[in-house]
């Protein structure tokens, strides 16, 4: 399935903090960087590929990094 970043989502009634500042009110909150769109399918994928994995603990940081940082 192809990311889709044109989809609107309901965020109203899924405890955001930017959210729930002005419930119930004609205000469009955007204040903070609270994303209303799905994470991308590959963000999502890696994800579940760590939760499966089913340790979760203290790593290193991979080598490359500071380089994709830097980039």
């Amino acid at each position: 399935m192809a990311d889709r970043f044109d989809t609107l989502i309901d965020r109203k009634s899924s405890d955001s903090v930017k959210w729930n500042a002005y419930r119930n009110r004609d205000v469009i909150p955007m204040w903070v960087a609270d994303m209303d769109f799905a994470s991308p399918s590959a963000v999502v994928a890696a994800l579940r590929k760590r939760i499966d994995h089913g340790v979760f603990g203290y790593t290193l940081p991979p080598e490359e990094l500071v380089e994709v940082l830097v980039a």
